[in-house]
């Protein structure tokens, strides 16, 4: 996350409500993905791969706040900073993460 809009946010400063709702929920469901792995915790026997799975369900979390999945009004997109275009436009991003990013059977 950007600091300088955190620390903003922070401080008072106003921003679109939308932007505060997204940030707000990402800042939520990071902190229940924090919550439930400490408890899962005990049932890994691999730090790697208890790192991989927190890593995989903040990303794919975050990916489906972008999708629209966990509130429609709340959905992202993706600006290629070069050519302008939204990349997310046509395609659920959290459906890319399993391609990408490694995470274990448990």
């Amino acid at each position: 996350m950007n600091t300088y809009i955190m620390a903003n946010i922070s401080k008072g400063v106003l921003v679109e409500k939308k932007t505060r709702d997204f940030l707000e929920r990402s800042s939520k469901d990071s902190r229940l993905c924090s919550k439930c792995f400490s408890i899962k915790m005990s049932k890994y026997d691999d730090v790697e791969k208890l790192l991989n799975d927190v890593t995989y369900e903040t990303i794919y979390g975050m990916m489906e706040l972008l999708d629209g999945h966990k509130n429609h009004d709340l959905r992202g997109k993706v600006i290629n900073r070069i050519t302008g275009n939204c990349i997310n436009s046509n395609i659920e991003l959290h459906n890319y993460c399993e391609e990408y990013l490694n995470c274990s059977d448990i």
